[in-house]
């Protein structure tokens, strides 16, 4: 475990991102900022997805990292999506919604649905293969795991929305290792 040196001029709500110390956060100073936020949520591992949609508003799709199970009676799933993003407006008005869990090879799709490269979106979509779950929604063919959903709740906090979604139906089309993010960068873990 690393540790990290302590500044004799720290001033309350420094960070790591300008090299002072963050080890116990802001020392319960009651100035956290945004940069520590951050580098504490860089340092949690998560999964990587592409939540796509389908429907009236059109097909849209977008990398996502904060989704989670929430009940198995009824299976429900939650993620949280930026309410500045063209999929938010596409999923609050088609109502449904598809969690496609990536694989340790899906780097370069990560990278395009998070809009690195400016591909427009129909170019996006067409970088691998798709196919229609049952609410409509793009499943990725072969994903890790595809969750459809029907939109049971959004939820405004800060600048996103938590979507909260009824599975509607589940496809797992590959057994190839995770494609998680950390310290932002990409790592695959074995299947």
């Amino acid at each position: 475990m690393s540790t990290l040196k302590t500044t004799q001029s720290r001033q309350p709500g420094t960070d790591t991102v300008s090299g002072t110390d963050t080890a116990k956060g802001n020392a319960g100073d009651g100035q956290l900022t945004q940069a520590t936020f951050r580098e504490a949520m860089s340092r949690i591992a998560t999964a990587v997805h592409v939540l796509t949609t389908d429907g009236a508003a059109g097909r849209a799709g977008a990398t996502v990292s904060a989704v989670c199970s929430v009940t198995d009676t009824p299976p429900t799933i939650l993620v949280c999506v930026n309410r500045s993003s063209r999929i938010h407006g596409a999923i609050q008005s088609n109502g449904v919604f598809c969690v496609n869990t990536l694989s340790s090879g899906h780097q370069a799709l990560s990278d395009a649905f998070a809009g690195r490269g400016n591909l427009e979106m129909d170019a996006r979509f067409k970088l691998t293969t798709w196919t229609p779950m049952l609410s409509g929604s793009p499943a990725l063919s072969p994903a890790l795991v595809s969750v459809d959903c029907q939109v049971e709740t959004i939820t405004d906090i800060g600048t996103h929305s938590v979507i909260l979604g009824t599975v509607n139906d589940i496809r797992m089309d590959s057994d190839e290792g995770s494609l998680i993010y950390v310290r932002r960068g990409y790592h695959g873990l074995p299947g």
